[in-house]
Order: structure tokens, then C-alpha cells, then sequence
């Protein structure tokens, strides 16, 4: 659920809106009288000092000396009944419809009435707009968004500062009205083109100069626009009721289980994988040593056949050598004699041969016999360790919940950001699935971490701990300026990185921390 935001068009901003009036009034008690507004106290009359009668020549009938007692009487009871009552609070309507922001560490209570003690209906987070209705006393009776109620004034901008922080905290948008329109590299219909955007686009507005407005493309790409064809609007985040908050923050809280849900899923599916690919690579290994096993036993076989032969052999060429002993051919004899020795080495070498080939595989067999055992061992150390990283699945999102030191939330922080890559980018969003703004990202990434922040980047901006661009750390905030303004914001990773909630065209993507010139950052861990 995002937060309201106060939107006025550029022209309504220049003729209609004023920033003129009283600034920021406190008021030290009840006796305080506001400009033209005062009380008559309550006067008590005595009663009239009855004078000497005067002797005149009037006849006694016409003097009347009871009457002073009775008027007497009627002065003391007029002095009484004219006794100031208490007085109701002076409604002051001089400011009605001007804006002011408030300026606070968090957020501002919008309350039933003008009573520190009367029930809370809303709440104003720094740096969001109102409209100011009335005053009465030190309240003010405002407007911001849905929510309507009092505020203390003391705690709001009015006049030239709270025109100072509207410049500062605007969020201007171009519309284009045109089916197509050129986009140039710069404020010239003689620059090259650049790119094209298309009707009801919505372009983020860096800065507009006469004809020309620059916009952002996304993707670190920046260009100009002529302002003829585009509409020109000026977005003011503002507050929210009690009931848009508890449906914001039940909203979030639902897109957190269901990402821890998918998170256990993926987990999960990983763990069968694993499996399966431990069993995959355990069977092949089996497979592999039976047919190396047969290989050897083949090659064994082949061995001995041939020994076989060559034994065969030497009996044929010691028969000729019997043979030729009985012809009494003496040279017969020692070639034979000669051949049959040659036959018998032979013979000696095949078996030799053949013996090699049956170690080999009878080493075979029992190389089989290790890769079976380590198939099975395999499998236990698998089950082992899908065990083990399920544990650390839980135990990693067990830790969201707990409490860290700062320089590991921070981390943490990083870690649950860049899960989001590639989502989408949708202007006022703040779902890290369905599609969130450069605020709404960092919005809901923070409340995973029971970080609360505005969904506004110039909010969040005054928000946290201001932290030197020298010494910035994961999970730190990025604020980068937009016309003189804070315009957008992006989360700190480390190494020179930022993951940030870039444009609709480019949607969650990880940038260089220098693509743009950041201007401050903020630190909530």
C-alpha cells in the first residue's frame, strides 16, 4: 500500500499556491491573543452610593426615597451574572490553504482534535506536505492525504522555508502527450537522437530550462525532451491514517512470508537436485568400473589364448626337433633344437602376458568394488550435506528476525536487496516483487529489517543517521540530488556499488556508486 502523495501541476504551483502568511507560531498559554481576535474581561459594577436626599420644593408624593435600595440590589446581581465564561478556542482561518512540511526525527501525530491526549488518526513523516486548514491556539488543523486532524505547529515549516524545502523535496514528472517523441542528446532539435519515448510515458524531470526538459531514460541514460509535447507535474509525498498504515505494514509483512516461502521452496528444490545429482554421478561411477572390469577380463581371455598358441607352437618345433634327432641330421637337429628354444621363450613371454592381463583384472574387479562402496558413501555424505545446508537455509532466515551488530545488518541488508534484481520498476510502488519505486525499494527492503522510513527519497533523506561519503557502509543509504533536490536513492553494497530501484525502463538493477553524484548518505543499523 504506498503512501498518499500531494501532487500539483506546475502551473497550478506558480499562480495558485502560496508559501506567504505566518511562519511556524507557538504560543505560550491560554492568554496569548491572536491578531484580531481579543476577549472583554468580566467587569464587576458596585452598587450605587445612595446620595442625601435634597429638600425641594417638589410635593412629597413625588420623591420616592425606597428606590436606591432596590437598584442597589438589581447592580449586584447584573455585576454577578456578567462574569466572563470560559471561552472556546479561537479558530483562525488566515492560513487556510497554504502548505507547510513538517520537520521532525520520524514522524508527526495527526490528532482527533487539538489535545496532546485526544486519539491519534494519522501520522506525518518528515519533510511530508500538508495543507493547512485553520489554527487554533498553538494547532494546526490540517489536510495531508487521506488523513485529516490537528498537528502542533511547532513542529512545521510555513512561508519562504516551507517553500525552500518544497524546492528540495518535489518530485517532478513529465507526461508525454505526443505519440512519439525524439529524445536528444541535448537541448537542441540539432542534436543527435537518442532514444524515443511514447504517449502516457512517465519520465523523472532532472532539470526544466525554457523549451527543454532533461529526463532520466534509466540505465544511467539522460537526455532532453521538448517541453511542448510533455505535461509538466510536481509530486509532494504526504501522510497516511492509521488504517493506511496497518494495511501498508500487514501488506509488507505478507510479501516477506511469501518470500521466505519462496525462499524455502528454492531450498528445498535445491536439496532434491543435489540429490539426485549425487545418485546421477554415483551410478555412472558403477557403470564405468563394470566396464572397465570387463574390458580387463576380455583382455585377460585374449592373453591366455594367445600363450595357448604359442605353447602349441613350441610343442610343434620340439616334435620337429624329436624328429629331426632321429634322422640323425645333426645340423637338422641343433636348428630345430634352436627353434624350439626360440618357441619356448615365445611361449615364456605370452605367459608372462597373460599373467599381467589377469593382475590387471583382478585389480579391475576390485577398483569396481571401491567405487561401489564409494557410491554408497556418496549418498550418505549427500544426504549429509543437503541436511546441512537445510539447516543453514532455516538458521539464515531464522536470522532476519533476531538482532545484529551493525556492520553485519548492514550486510544483511545488501544480501536481501539484491534478491530483487530484475524486477520490475513502477512509479508510487513499493512491492519488491510486483514492481517499486527508488523510495518504495528501499522503503520495504528497510522494513524487513523493522526499519521504518517514509516512502519519499527527500524523507528519507532527513531520516537515520547522516553518515560522510568517505566512510559509507553496506546497507548505508545514497541520496542523490534531482534540480537542487533530493531525487532519488539507492542502497550501498560495497566495492563501489549501489542496488537501487533505477527507472521503468531498467526496473532493480546494481549500478556504479558514481553514476550519478551522490550528495549525502544516511545510516540506520
Amino acid at each position: 500500500m504506498k503512501k498518499g502523495v500531494w501532487k500539483v501541476t506546475a502551473c497550478v504551483l506558480a499562480a495558485g499556491m502560496t508559501f506567504s502568511g505566518m511562519s511556524t507560531v507557538a504560543f505560550a498559554d491560554q492568554d496569548t491573543v491572536l491578531a484580531g481576535f481579543g476577549y472583554a474581561p468580566a467587569v464587576e459594577t458596585e452598587a450605587p452610593v445612595q446620595t442625601e436626599a435634597v429638600e425641594t420644593e417638589a410635593p412629597e408624593a413625588e420623591t420616592v426615597p425606597e428606590a436606591v435600595p432596590e437598584a442597589s440590589a438589581t447592580a449586584e446581581t447584573e455585576a454577578v451574572e456578567t462574569e466572563a465564561p470560559e471561552t472556546e478556542p479561537v479558530v483562525d482561518t488566515s492560513m487556510s490553504g497554504e502548505m507547510a512540511f513538517a520537520q521532525c526525527d520520524e514522524y508527526i501525530n495527526i490528532r482527533s482534535s487539538a489535545d496532546v491526549n485526544s486519539e491519534a488518526v494519522g501520522k506525518v513523516y518528515n519533510n511530508n506536505s500538508v495543507t493547512i486548514l485553520s489554527q487554533v491556539g498553538d494547532w494546526y488543523e490540517v489536510q495531508s492525504g487521506n488523513a485529516t486532524g490537528y498537528v502542533k505547529a511547532e513542529y512545521f515549516a510555513t512561508g519562504q522555508a516551507a517553500q525552500e524545502i518544497a524546492e528540495e523535496v518535489a518530485y517532478n514528472v513529465a507526461t508525454v502527450y505526443a505519440d512519439a517523441l525524439t529524445v536528444r542528446a541535448e537541448p537542441s532539435e540539432d542534436a543527435p537522437e537518442i532514444g524515443t519515448v511514447y504517449s502516457t510515458d512517465e519520465l523523472e524531470v532532472l532539470e526544466y530550462d525554457g523549451d527543454w526538459m532533461k529526463v532520466a531514460l534509466g540505465g544511467d541514460v539522460y537526455g532532453y525532451v521538448n517541453a511542448y509535447y510533455v505535461g509538466y507535474d510536481t509530486y509532494y509525498a504526504t501522510g497516511e491514517t492509521l488504517e493506511e498504515e496497518e494495511e501498508r505494514l500487514n501488506q509488507e509483512w505478507l510479501d516477506y512470508l511469501a518470500q521466505q516461502e519462496a525462499e524455502q521452496a528454492a531450498a528445498e528444490q535445491e536439496y532434491l537436485e543435489a540429490i539426485a545429482a549425487q545418485e546421477a554421478a554415483a551410478q555412472q561411477a558403477a557403470w564405468d568400473a563394470e566396464y572397465q572390469a570387463q574390458a580387463a577380463a576380455q583382455a585377460s581371455a585374449d592373453a591366455q589364448a594367445t600363450a595357448d598358441a604359442q605353447y602349441q607352437a613350441y610343442l610343434d618345433a620340439q616334435a620337429q626337433a624329436d624328429a629331426a634327432t632321429q634322422q640323425a641330421d645333426e645340423q637338422a637337429v641343433i636348428d630345430a633344437a634352436a627353434q624350439a628354444q626360440a618357441a619356448y621363450q615365445e611361449y615364456l613371454n605370452a605367459q608372462a602376458q597373460a599373467d599381467a592381463q589377469a593382475q590387471a583384472e583382478a585389480d579391475a574387479q576390485y577398483q569396481a568394488q571401491i567405487a561401489a562402496d564409494t557410491a554408497a558413501q556418496a549418498d550418505d555424505a549427500a544426504a549429509a550435506q543437503a541436511a546441512a545446508e537445510a539447516e543453514a537455509t532455516a538458521a539464515a532466515a531464522a536470522a532476519t528476525d533476531a538482532s545484529y551488530t551493525s556492520s553485519s545488518v548492514g550486510q544483511q541488508i545488501v544480501n536481501y536487496a539484491t534478491q530483487f534484481v530484475g524486477n520490475p520498476y513502477v512509479w508510487g510502488g513499493s512491492s519488491l516483487t510486483n514492481g517499486a519505486d527508488c523510495s518504495g525499494f528501499t522503503m520495504s527492503v528497510m522494513a524487513n529489517f523493522g526499519i521504518s522510513l517514509p516512502h519519499s527519497a527527500a524523507a528519507q533523506s532527513g531520516c537515520g543517521t547522516a553518515v560522510d561519503l568517505n566512510e559509507i557502509q553496506p546497507g548505508d543509504l545514497l541520496f542523490y540530488s534531482s534540480g537542487g533536490g533530493i531525487g532519488h536513492v539507492s542502497i550501498y553494497m560495497g566495492g563501489g556499488q549501489v542496488v537501487h530501484a533505477s527507472s521503468s525502463t531498467t526496473g532493480i538493477i546494481i549500478s556504479d556508486v558514481g553514476y550519478r553524484t551522490p550528495v549525502c548518505a544516511r545510516r540506520f543499523v
